[in-house]
Parts: C-alpha cells; structure tokens; sequence
C-alpha cells in the first residue's frame, strides 16, 4: 500500500506523456512539406486545410431524395462527407507543395509534388480547397489524367478567365476524376448548408462540365 500513490502518480504521468507524443505524430506527421513556400504562403496554405477541416456533416438541407439521387461523395471517397478525412486523403497524396510558375494552369502535380501558382493564392479558401482536391486526385494513377476539351468548349475557366480550356488537356473522360470529385465534395457542402442551394449549383455545374462524356 505505501507503494500505491507514488506508482499511481508516475503512471498518470506517463500516461499524460505518452498521450501528448501520440496527439503530435498523430496531429503533425500527416502534413506535408511545406519547407519551400514562404511563410505567408504557408499560413494561407494551413488555412486552407482549417477551413476544410471545420467541414463536418450536419442536418441536410434538402430534401432526401433529391440527395440520393445526386450525392456520389461516398462512392468516390469510400467514407461519408467529412472535412477532417478530406483534409487526410489530400494530405496522404500530396507529400510536398512548392511554388513557381504554372503556366495556364493555377496548380500542377508531378510525383507526389504539387506546384502552386501565384494565382492559388489569391483565390478564396473554397478555391483553394477545389484546386488541393483537384491536384490530389491525379496521385491516384494514369487513370485520372486529363484528356483535351473539344475545340468549342464554351464554358469559362470559373477561377481565371485568362485560362481558356478549349482544345487544351483540362477536361476528364471518368466521372471520378479530377472535376467529377470536386462536384462531389460542392454537392455535398449545398446539401448540408454551408452553400447556399444557388451559388452550389452554379459551382457544381462549373465543375461537372469538364467531364467529358460520349
């Protein structure tokens, strides 16, 4: 018995310890490399993924049959809408972001690496999540690059009108891939409130244009 209260305190101690270092490898490792922006660039970065990751499901807004019939988030993903696992499959496809020039393009990715462009960031944080998701999606395989968008392609570039994507490599041929998972994730952001059903619609359309369809 006299043994008890001092092991009892080293215990709680360690456990306290051990938690801390479980909470920082588990919290810390999962972000990539950031070492090659700079710290402005940095910061917006990280807000980026906060934003995302305040994203969490709620009460649908919508009626329910119209949500089954349009939500393909699940079969995409293989989990449910959340915002914080958004943020993790990003982040376990995206090891190192950089900055440079991207040409008509405001991101890149090649081999685990993604290029922003100075336009990334001056778009509002749900951009920036759109173009991150984007990005993510070509680390999945040759499965999801992109094929040419016809020559009359009329729909505008929504987050720069300077890039024009007809008869260039900007559109999809899979319903999954980088456009087809953007509407997704916006559906599911109109169905839970966080857009309102107007502006969600307009994005949603936007995106599901690309995908080119025979």
């Amino acid at each position: 018995m006299a043994d008890s209260k001092p092991h009892s305190k080293f215990n709680t101690q360690n456990l306290f310890f051990f938690g801390c270092f479980i909470y920082f490898f588990v919290t810390n490792s999962i972000f990539s490399d950031e070492s090659k922006l700079t710290a402005k660039q940095a910061r917006i970065l990280k807000d980026t993924f906060v934003y995302l990751e305040s994203l969490e499901p709620k009460k649908i807004k919508i009626d329910r049959s119209t949500y089954n019939r349009h939500s393909q988030f699940e079969s995409f993903f293989k989990f449910p809408f959340s915002g914080k696992k958004l943020s993790r499959w990003i982040q376990s496809r995206i090891k190192k972001f950089n900055y440079g020039s991207t040409g008509d393009y405001v991101a890149m990715y090649q081999d685990g690496e993604v290029l922003l462009g100075r336009g990334f960031f001056s778009l509002n944080r749900l951009d920036r999540i759109l173009v991150l998701l984007h990005e993510a999606r070509h680390a999945d395989g040759k499965n999801y690059r992109h094929v040419e968008c016809p020559d009359d392609f009329p729909f505008l570039n929504t987050r720069d009108w300077k890039i024009h994507p007809a008869g260039k490599k900007g559109c999809d041929s899979v319903p999954d891939g980088g456009y087809g998972i953007t509407a997704s994730f916006l559906f599911e952001l109109g169905a839970y409130g966080y857009l309102n059903q107007t502006e969600a619609a307009y994005r949603y359309n936007s995106e599901i244009s690309r995908v080119i369809r025979d």
